[in-house]
């Protein structure tokens, strides 16, 4: 059985991932070039946080992006669940750390989007529900201890 310190781990560097990915000033120089460069923004454009029609123009690759968006966010709620055995309390960790990663992109020179929040939020969702039908229908049974 793992522990509830590895679960713990497991969600909070899942978390630092995400976090670096979404902060990063520059995600393709990331992931092909091994460059990890934040650059602050003292007075963001909060505005911009609220502008929806950029969603598909503000990445030549947007369907990818969102996609990892989703997917990203699901497997954090999955992980913060395992930790947490809470549902409503893992979708709101996720939730509420979806909204503050794009909050702070504003202020990383990146697009912080209320679109990406929602898409984020409906990854950790549909994680949620399709982990809890999927132990409806084969769950998983405590160890039988021998005697």
């Amino acid at each position: 059985m793992i522990s509830k310190r590895t679960r713990a781990a497991a969600a909070l560097l899942w978390a630092l991932v995400l976090l670096i990915f979404t902060g990063t000033e520059n995600l393709n120089n990331l992931l092909l070039h091994k460059q990890l460069v934040f650059v602050f923004n003292p007075h963001p454009d909060f505005g911009e946080f609220f502008n929806w029609a950029d969603v598909t123009r503000i990445h030549h690759v947007w369907v990818i992006v969102k996609l990892g968006h989703f997917i990203g966010f699901g497997i954090l709620d999955l992980l913060v669940y395992n930790w947490l055995r809470n549902r409503p309390v893992s979708l709101l960790v996720s939730i509420l750390f979806a909204l503050a990663t794009e909050i702070l992109q504003l202020y990383l020179n990146r697009d912080g989007r209320l679109y990406d929040v929602l898409i984020d939020s409906f990854g950790a969702l549909t994680a949620g529900l399709v982990s809890r039908s999927l132990f409806r229908l084969h769950p998983i049974s405590a160890p039988i201890k021998k005697q």
